[in-house]
């Protein structure tokens, strides 16, 4: 613990005192990443306060979450200079660590970076970063399954020929890591698109993932399937492991729905064309009974009319309350 205080204490690093680092870490977890649930809090604690020496992959995603936490500090020791400074530092760290090297930890970094950016304004310089995470995501192979068709195909062609750069997942917390950070890109790119009216840089058709599990499962690192993004409902194990879906995992359904109407409204019609006008009419029809029938599937815990229950007992967890607030943002959307 002393070698890894004075590791972080290097003034080369350029990162805040000790104390004020894990304090901002905390911050993270209470006011970020539950919104974007992408890090495992007691491995994430382990990692950067532990006693194993910190690896400079892992020391760029502290520096992504001090760039984005220091606003939410009220440290006396935190002046608009220093405040300044960090963030500028931290945040070129993360850049051009990014830039040159191909990891889950410098992805992390980027997603959490680009997350304060697109929150800030959707502006340029979101739009850059998100599209190298947006490609990056799919260049790890983080948007399919290991066994998933997609790269095991019966019969090999030049799209199943990729490279395989991440190795295997040591357990399943950095399964469903990996899992929880690319269904944020997604959420990133779906939202930055949305309100751009661009492309879409990740493709529906291209993705072959479970959804994330639930919080508890995660942080009690209780191993569980889900079930796909596209729903099989031939499968005898479709209710079981819906079961399993959190919050995260519905509000990653909700989105899928957005895409297609986003994608909807953007095809030209001819209305004076009969045959334009009535195919239209069929896919507004079925994009509302999607939607519909998203809200009736919803358990009970994430339903509209539980809504004041969730916000006024004093026994509701956090990721819920957050959990619902993006449901329904997503739903009213």
């Amino acid at each position: 613990m002393i070698h890894q205080r004075q590791s972080l204490a290097d003034p080369d690093l350029d990162l805040p005192p000790y104390d004020l680092l894990y304090a901002l870490v905390d911050l993270y977890f209470e006011h970020i990443n539950v919104w974007c649930p992408i890090l495992h809090r007691r491995t994430t604690l382990d990692t950067f306060f532990g006693p194993s020496p910190l690896q400079e992959a892992d020391r760029v995603v502290l520096y992504a979450i001090v760039a984005t936490t220091l606003r939410f500090s009220s440290d006396k020791r935190l002046t608009e200079q220093s405040r300044a400074r960090y963030y500028a530092s931290s945040k070129q760290k993360v850049i051009l660590y990014g830039l040159e090297n191909s990891s889950v930890q410098s992805l992390q970094a980027l997603v959490i970076l680009a997350l304060d950016f697109v929150g800030s304004s959707n502006g340029p310089p979101g739009w850059k970063l998100l599209a190298l995470i947006a490609r990056s995501v799919v260049q790890l192979g983080l948007a399919v399954e290991s066994g998933s068709a997609l790269i095991s195909s019966v019969y090999p062609s030049i799209y199943t020929l990729r490279a395989v750069i991440l190795p295997e997942p040591a357990n399943w917390i950095e399964n469903e890591g990996r899992r929880r950070l690319f269904w944020s890109v997604y959420m990133l790119d779906r939202y930055s698109t949305i309100a751009t009216a661009f492309d879409f840089a990740l493709d529906d058709k291209d993705i072959d993932r479970r959804l994330p599990c639930k919080d508890e499962f995660f942080s009690k690192n209780q191993p569980v399937e889900t079930r796909s993004f596209r729903r099989h409902h031939d499968r005898t194990d479709f209710v079981t492991q819906s079961q399993n879906v959190g919050w995260f995992g519905y509000y990653v359904d909700i989105l899928g729905i957005l895409s297609r109407i986003h994608i909807f409204l953007k095809r030209p019609v001819d209305i004076g064309s009969l045959s334009d006008v009535e195919e239209w009419q069929s896919t507004y029809r079925k994009l509302d009974n999607e939607i519909t029938s998203w809200e009736f599937s919803l358990p009970a815990e994430y339903a509209l009319e539980n809504g004041s229950r969730l916000f006024t007992s004093a026994r509701s967890s956090r990721n819920i309350y957050c959990g619902w607030v993006m449901l329904h943002a997503a739903y009213q959307t």
